[in-house]
C-alpha cells in the first residue's frame, strides 16, 4: 500500500516517476488520476483545463475554450470518452466539442489522459492532442454527491486593453452549476449503476449599444425611427395578423442553459468477461443577439436561440478467453442536431440611413447605419444534423516476449447541413433621390444633402409604401425543393491495424505496427448543367442566376 506521504504527493504534485516513465508507455502524454481531478481547479469545469497540465498544451482562446497542442490548429485535436469520440463531428466549434459546455459532467469522470504523440496502433483522428476521459462506474457501495457552483462578475478580474494599456471591468454576469452523482449495486458483485445530472445557467445580454439618447453607446438611429418602423410593420399582415417586428428591449433573464445526463451500467458477466452500457444526453439553448454594433441595431424579431441536442449510446465488451488471449469490442451511436429557434418567420428587413447624422451625435459617428428586423437572413433555413456510428474490435495475444494486437474499427458519419439564406426574402429600404417617377408625400429630396430627419422620413415612407432599394429571395429551381439545397451525405472510414510489442529485455521494449485507413462516400452533389455551360458575355449583370438547385432573384431600384 502507498504511504501517507506518497498519497499526499500524488494528490497535489502528480504521479510518481514510476507511473510517468515505464516500459508500457506509448509516446508522449500525461495521465490525470482521480485524486488530481479533485485537487486541481477548473473554472470552466472542462477537460481542456486539465489538459493544460501538460506543458505542450496551451489555451489560445479562453472564451471559446480553444486549446492548441504542440502548436497545432485546435481543430486537429480529438476528445473521447471511454475511447469513443465526442468531438464536434462537423468541425465548426473551436473547443472541439459540439456544445459550449462539454457533454459529460467533470464529476462523472474518473480519470483522463492527454495523448500527444501516442503511437499505439489504435489511436486515430488527431495530429494535435487526444484528450480521453474514463467515466466513473458503480461499486458495491452506494454513494453519491450533490454540488453547486456559483460565479458572477464580481469574481473575475478586469479586462486588459492591449492598445492603450488600460483596464476595464468585465461585463456583468451570473453563472451557476448544480448537479448530482449516484452510484451503487443493482446486484451485488454483478451489476452496478452510475448516474449523473448537471445543469448550467449563465446569463447573456446584448452588446452595449442603443439608439440616440440611450444610456448605452449610441448608434445614430433615433428612438422615433424604431417606434415608427414597428408601427408601419403592424400595418402589414401575416396569416391575417398584424406583423409584429418586436422592440429593442432586452428580455430579462436571457441565459445560456445546458443540461446533461448520464446513466451507465456495468455488468460483471463472470471472472473473465465484463460489459458496460452508457447513455448520455445533452441539451443546450443559447440566446443570440445578432446585428447590434456601432453602426447597426436590431429588434428582437431578429434575435434567436441556438438549440443543440446530443444523444449517445455506447456498449463495450471485454473478454479474457485464455490467460494469453483477450478481446475488446465497442459499438456506439450518436445523434446531434443544431437548429435555431427563431422569433418569427418574416423576411429580414433593413432600414438603411445614410449621410447626415441626428443632432448631437459626434462627427466621428458612423454615418452609414442600419435598423434590422425580421428573421435573421442566415437562419431562414439553417439546420445541422449528424448521425455517427462507430464500431471497434481488437484482440491481444501474449506470445512469449511478444504482445500482438490486431483489429478493425469503422466509423460512419451521416450529415444533413442546410444553410440557405433569404428563403423568406431580404428587403433593404433606404433614401432614394426624388425624380419624375419617384415622389414623396413631403416633397422632393436629395439624399446626399438632406438632413438626418429628412432621410429618416424618406426611408420610413419607402418602407410604408413597399418601395425597397434592393430585394433578394432564394427559391428552389424548377422541379426542386428546399431540401435539395442542403448538403446531405455520408462519410465512411475503416481502419485495419496490427502491432507487435516486443520486450527484448527489462531495459528495452520495441514496438512496431501497421495501420491502414480508408475513407469513402457514395454520395454525389446534384448535377448543375448551368455550371458546366460556357460563360456568356454580360452574364454577371443578369438579374437572376442559378446556383445548384436554387435560383437567386435580385431587384434594384
Amino acid at each position: 500500500q502507498q504511504s501517507v506521504l506518497q498519497q499526499v504527493l500524488q494528490r497535489f504534485v502528480g504521479p510518481t516517476p514510476g507511473q510517468t516513465f515505464n516500459s508500457s508507455n506509448m509516446g508522449a502524454g500525461t495521465n490525470i488520476n482521480s485524486a488530481q481531478l479533485h485537487a486541481l481547479a477548473s473554472i470552466q469545469r472542462n477537460l481542456q483545463d486539465y489538459a493544460r497540465t501538460d506543458p505542450r498544451v496551451a489555451q489560445t482562446n479562453k472564451e471559446r475554450g480553444e486549446i492548441t497542442a504542440a502548436g497545432q490548429n485546435s481543430r486537429f485535436n480529438s476528445i473521447t470518452i471511454d475511447g469513443v469520440t465526442i468531438s464536434d463531428t462537423f468541425g465548426l466549434e473551436g473547443n472541439n466539442l459540439p456544445t459550449l459546455k462539454q457533454p459529460i459532467s467533470i464529476d462523472a469522470i474518473q480519470s483522463a489522459q492527454v495523448n500527444l504523440s501516442n503511437y499505439d496502433i489504435t489511436q486515430k483522428g488527431y495530429t494535435g492532442a487526444n484528450i480521453n476521459a474514463v467515466t466513473k462506474s458503480g461499486t458495491n457501495e452506494l454513494k453519491g454527491s450533490v454540488y453547486y457552483v456559483y460565479r458572477d462578475g464580481n469574481m473575475v478580474g478586469q479586462r486588459f486593453n492591449r492598445t492603450d494599456g488600460s483596464y476595464a471591468d468585465a461585463p456583468g454576469f451570473k453563472e451557476d452549476t448544480k448537479g448530482f452523482t449516484l452510484g451503487g449495486p443493482l446486484i451485488a458483485d454483478k451489476l452496478f449503476f452510475f448516474a449523473s445530472h448537471e445543469e448550467l445557467k449563465s446569463t447573456r445580454s446584448a452588446p452595449d449599444f442603443g439608439p440616440v439618447g440611450d444610456s448605452k453607446t449610441n448608434v445614430a438611429i433615433t428612438p422615433d425611427a424604431l417606434a415608427k418602423a414597428a408601427q408601419i410593420a403592424a400595418g402589414y399582415s401575416l396569416n391575417g395578423q398584424p406583423v409584429d417586428v418586436g422592440s429593442f428591449s432586452i428580455p430579462s433573464g436571457s441565459q445560456l442553459v445546458v443540461k446533461d445526463s448520464l446513466l451507465k451500467l456495468d455488468w460483471t458477466v463472470n471472472d473473465n468477461h465484463r460489459a458496460n452500457l452508457r447513455y448520455t444526453r445533452t441539451e443546450q439553448s443559447e440566446p443570440i443577439f445578432p446585428n447590434i454594433g456601432a453602426s447597426v441595431l436590431s429588434l428582437n424579431s431578429n434575435w434567436y436561440s441556438q438549440g443543440k441536442q446530443i444523444e449517445t449510446v455506447v456498449g463495450q465488451w471485454f473478454g479474457d478467453w485464455t490467460p494469453a488471449f483477450s478481446t475488446e469490442a465497442k459499438l456506439s451511436y450518436r445523434s446531434y442536431e443544431s437548429v435555431p429557434v427563431n422569433n418569427t418567420t418574416l423576411p429580414q428587413i433593413t432600414l438603411n440611413f445614410l449621410n447626415a447624422l441626428p443632432t448631437g451625435m459626434p462627427a466621428t459617428t458612423p454615418n452609414n447605419r442600419s435598423l434590422i428586423f425580421g428573421t435573421e437572413r442566415s437562419r431562414h433555413f439553417n439546420e445541422l444534423r449528424t448521425k455517427t456510428t462507430d464500431a471497434f474490435f481488437a484482440g491481444n495475444w501474449a506470445l512469449g516476449a511478444h504482445e500482438i494486437k490486431g483489429g478493425v474499427d469503422h466509423s460512419r458519419n451521416e450529415v444533413f447541413n442546410a444553410f440557405l439564406q433569404d428563403i423568406y426574402g431580404n428587403y433593404t429600404f433606404r433614401c432614394i433621390n426624388s425624380s419624375a417617377s419617384f415622389a414623396y408625400s413631403f416633397g422632393a429630396i436629395n439624399c446626399g444633402t438632406a438632413t438626418a430627419a429628412q432621410v429618416e422620413a424618406a426611408v420610413l415612407e419607402n418602407f410604408q409604401r413597399g418601395r425597397p432599394f434592393t430585394y433578394a429571395v432564394n427559391t428552389p429551381a424548377a422541379g426542386k425543393t428546399l431540401a435539395d439545397g442542403a448538403a446531405a451525405w455520408s462519410l465512411a472510414s475503416t481502419g485495419l491495424f496490427l502491432q507487435d510489442t516486443w520486450a527484448v529485455s527489462k531495459q528495452l521494449t520495441l514496438t512496431g505496427g501497421l495501420r491502414v485507413d480508408t475513407q469513402s462516400t457514395a454520395d454525389k452533389p446534384l448535377y448543375n448543367a448551368a455550371a458546366a455551360a460556357a460563360l456568356v458575355a454580360g452574364n454577371a449583370a443578369t438579374k437572376t442566376k442559378q446556383s445548384g438547385g436554387f435560383e437567386i432573384g435580385r431587384a434594384h431600384v
